[in-house]
């Protein structure tokens, strides 16, 4: 082959892998904002009948009744997307308020999650008995373990 050949083959090669690696991180963008939006509706999704309905009831010394039991259920549903990929590199996008040090410890964000998830499935749990005690309790565990996370990895301005 001419020298001119194997110039072309080199430019033609380097082109192609700048488009992969160009498509590559366009395809990280895209699930970093894909994340993101899971995330934040997840979070929103969850919060609304924790915070309205669930610590409502318990502020009010409520003993559980069928609301409360399925907005456990569906918080105890959505609090499994509570996992270190729903916090992956990259979905630091949009109007996040997450800390970039979630990203250093994946370890302590596992653990964090572990125990929110922990905590949810005991609120399920109490809001399916009738013990207003035990709701209140499990409630202020389920939102202690929430605080963790989000006072370690979490902006709040």
């Amino acid at each position: 082959m001419s020298r001119r050949w194997n110039l072309w083959i080199i430019v033609l090669a380097l082109g192609a892998a700048g488009a992969l690696a160009g498509a590559a991180v366009a395809a990280d963008a895209a699930d970093g904002e894909a994340v993101f939006a899971k995330r934040a509706d997840t979070m929103k999704q969850m919060g609304k009948p924790f915070y309205l309905t669930i610590g409502r009831a318990v502020r009010a010394g409520k003993p559980p009744d069928p609301d409360i039991a399925g907005a456990a259920k569906t918080v105890a549903g959505l609090a499994q997307n509570l996992t270190p990929a729903l916090f992956a590199p990259g979905s630091a996008v949009g109007a996040t308020k997450m800390k970039p040090e979630i990203f250093q410890d994946p370890a302590r964000v596992a653990r964090l999650t572990d125990q929110a998830r922990a905590a949810v499935a005991k609120l399920e749990a109490a809001a399916a008995g009738s013990d207003k005690d035990a709701l209140a309790t499990a409630y202020h565990a389920a939102a202690d373990a929430c605080a963790a996370c989000h006072k370690a990895f979490r902006n709040e301005d």
